[in-house]
């Protein structure tokens, strides 16, 4: 059984072959160099995206910010203060202290929203900006073949996730 990552880059160069051959057959060169630089970019975007997401969620459980299986959940739904701990002792809520206080720097505000910050969305944004100034400068833009392009691969990985999550639950 293939990898969900292999079927989607398969149906993404599939669909990007056909609008090759479409723009082939109509014989309309601005539509096809619309719709190459509309499908890699917001491939680029939808790419890095998913990317810094999950490096995002890979850290915050590898650092225990995020419950990783159903015993800590249930745990923590059940007492959710550790009220009924057995090893832990009751202590005395210290006051608030000047650290409570203390503003958050940009470095640790920067910490913080890596997944909105990354450098990966940054580019792919940038990519798609260029592109688009570049068609508009030199009067090639078709809006209707470049918005197309660009909901194409948001629109085919989201099936391809669908899909994926409607077969695994039927052969569970």
């Amino acid at each position: 059984m293939k990898s969900i990552k292999i079927r989607i880059l398969n149906a993404l160069l599939i669909v990007d072959i056909g609008i090759i051959l479409f723009c082939i057959l109509a014989g309309h060169r601005d539509w096809f160099i619309n719709s190459q630089i509309g499908f890699f970019s917001s491939l680029a975007v939808i790419l890095a995206s998913l990317y810094s997401y999950s490096k995002m969620v890979d850290q915050s459980v590898a650092s225990g910010a995020v419950i990783s299986s159903n015993d800590e959940l249930l745990e923590k739904i059940e007492d959710p203060h550790g009220v009924y701990d057995e090893n832990d002792t009751q202590e005395a809520i210290p006051e608030e202290t000047a650290e409570d206080d203390k503003k958050i720097t940009t470095l640790e505000a920067l910490k913080k929203s890596k997944a909105f910050i990354s450098f990966y969305r940054l580019g792919a944004y940038l990519m798609l900006a260029i592109g688009f100034l570049y068609l508009q400068s030199n009067h090639i833009l078709h809006i209707p073949s470049y918005l197309f392009a660009i909901a194409l691969p948001p629109a085919i990985i989201a099936v391809m996730f669908f899909w994926q999550s409607k077969h695994t639950k039927e052969s569970l």
